[in-house]
C-alpha cells in the first residue's frame, strides 16, 4: 500500500540511524499504522453528507515496547497523524477535527502486542469530505457550520460562514535581503538539502531532510527533524516551536523569515 510505503520512507528519513537500531526488530510502526487505517475503515459514519472517520487514537502498547519509541515518540505521532490525513484524502472521507494519536503503556498487554481505541472527537478544524451533500448531527458538524437560531425572528437558521485559512510564506533572505519566496500552503512543508523537499534548501550545513513547519490549529509549528546540526529561531536552537510572523529561522549559513498574511 503506497501509504504505508510512504510512512515508512518519512519515518526513516526523519530518524535515519535511529530507525534502524529500534524499529527493525521487534513492534514495527508500520504494523500501527495497518492498524489505524482499519481501524479507520471499520469506524465509519456514513451519512447524507459524506463519510466521516475517526481522528482520535489511543495506542495502547506493552511497558517494553513504549520504552523502546521512546526517543522517537513525537516523529512517530506525528508521521502517523499523517497517515489518517493521507488516507482521508485518498479516499474522500472526512473528519471532525484534527487527528490525532496517544502513545500509551498497558501493564495487560505483552510485548509486540498493541491495540487502539478509535473515536471521534470534534475540534475547530474539520476536514470535509470529498462529496459533501448533507448534515452531520450538531455535536459532530464542524464549527462554523452549525446553525444558530439566533436569527431576528425570522424562524429561518443563520449558517456562519466559516473562517478564512491562514496564510503564510517563507522568504530566503540573500545579503541582508528578501528573495525568493515559498508560500506554506500544504499541511506540511519539508526544508531540505534534497532537491524534491519543499524548500530545498542548497547549503553543506543542511541535512537532506532538515526541518518541517505545520499547519496545527490556525498556527504554524517548526519542528526539527533530527538534523544534523539543528535548526535556529531567532539565533536560538529549537526543537519545535510556534512560529511567529517575523521570525527567522537559520539552517547552516542559510536564513529563511516566516512571514503571516
Amino acid at each position: 500500500m503506497g501509504i504505508l510505503n510512504e510512512f515508512e520512507r518519512r519515518l526513516e528519513g526523519v530518524v535515519e540511524g535511529v530507525f534502524t537500531m529500534v524499529f527493525r526488530s521487534g513492534l514495527h510502526p508500520v504494523e500501527i499504522a495497518r492498524r489505524l487505517l482499519k481501524e479507520m475503515e471499520d469506524g465509519r459514519t456514513v451519512g447524507v453528507r459524506g463519510v466521516w472517520v475517526p481522528n482520535h487514537f489511543v495506542v495502547r502498547l506493552s511497558a517494553a515496547d513504549l520504552e523502546r519509541f521512546r526517543g522517537t515518540e513525537n516523529a512517530l505521532r506525528r508521521e502517523l497523524r499523517q497517515v489518517v490525513r493521507d488516507e482521508v484524502a485518498e479516499r474522500g472521507w472526512g473528519l471532525v477535527g484534527p487527528p490525532e494519536v496517544l502513545l500509551e503503556a498497558d501493564a495487560l498487554l505483552r510485548q509486540g502486542t498493541f491495540e487502539i481505541e478509535a473515536s471521534l472527537v470534534e475540534g475547530p478544524q474539520a476536514e470535509e469530505p470529498a462529496a459533501a451533500s448533507g448534515d452531520l448531527p450538531p455535536e459532530a458538524m464542524p464549527a462554523g457550520e452549525r446553525a444558530t437560531h439566533d436569527d431576528g425572528g425570522t424562524g429561518a437558521p443563520f449558517v456562519s460562514a466559516p473562517a478564512l485559512e491562514p496564510r503564510a510564506e517563507l522568504v530566503l533572505i540573500e545579503r541582508g535581503r528578501p528573495g525568493r519566496t515559498f508560500a506554506l500552503a500544504a499541511e506540511r512543508t519539508v526544508i531540505g538539502r534534497l532537491p524534491e523537499s519543499d524548500v530545498p534548501v542548497r547549503d553543506p550545513g543542511a541535512s537532506r531532510r532538515h526541518a518541517e513547519i505545520r499547519r496545527e490549529d490556525g498556527e504554524y509549528v517548526l519542528a526539527d527533524l533530527g538534523s544534523t546540526n539543528g535548526t535556529l529561531v531567532n539565533e536560538a536552537s529549537v526543537g519545535e516551536r510556534a512560529l511567529c510572523d517575523g521570525d527567522r529561522i537559520t539552517i547552516g549559513e542559510t536564513v529563511l523569515e516566516f512571514r503571516r498574511r
